[in-house]
């Protein structure tokens, strides 16, 4: 844990380039030998941190599955996916954006990973008891407000964005 918060540490100081080894080791005050004890190399860094934020999304997916206020009723689901996705970290953002560069020769474990992420995704969305194309529409414009400011681009003032996101999670309880 120490270990990967220094790699996301050194990516948000410095930049994707400047993750090396030696680079996490100083920033985790740990020797080379012990971050290679844990990490064999830098593509296993890189997995692991992918890996964790992944992880630290599907664990705020199930938060938010479980405090929704309509439990038990359709579209319960995809509105915990809008509502996590819209309150990720804007730290989370900033490593993905920083990430993203690399993330394009995705390392296979990683690669792995996503995918069995998005099989565990799409089932879920598909049983979410509303209408699979119109729950896909809800979804692919909850991803692109989410790219809009991973990328800095087309980003909506907070107030629009904020009615962008009510109006989704509106459309979630309208399509039962």
């Amino acid at each position: 844990e120490k270990i990967l918060q220094a790699a996301a540490q050194v990516v948000m100081d410095r930049g994707v380039e400047a993750l090396t080894l030696d680079a996490v080791a100083k920033q985790a005050e740990v020797s080379k030998g012990g971050l290679l004890y844990h990490f064999p190399n830098k593509n296993a860094l890189i997995v692991n941190l992918g890996e964790q934020l992944l992880q630290n999304f599907e664990t705020a997916l199930q938060n938010e599955f479980e405090q929704d206020d309509a439990p038990g009723t359709p579209g319960q689901w995809l509105r915990a996916y809008v509502r996590s996705t819209e309150r990720m970290s804007k730290e989370s953002l900033a490593l993905f954006a920083r990430l993203s560069s690399i993330l394009v020769e995705m390392p296979p474990e990683l690669l792995q990973s996503l995918e069995a992420y998005e099989h565990r995704f799409h089932q879920c969305l598909e049983a979410d008891g509303i209408d699979p194309v119109q729950a896909r529409i809800i979804q692919l414009a909850i991803d692109g407000l989410w790219f809009s400011e991973v990328f800095q681009m087309s980003v909506p003032n907070e107030e629009r964005r904020a009615q962008v996101v009510e109006t989704l999670l509106t459309m979630t309880r309208s399509l039962q």
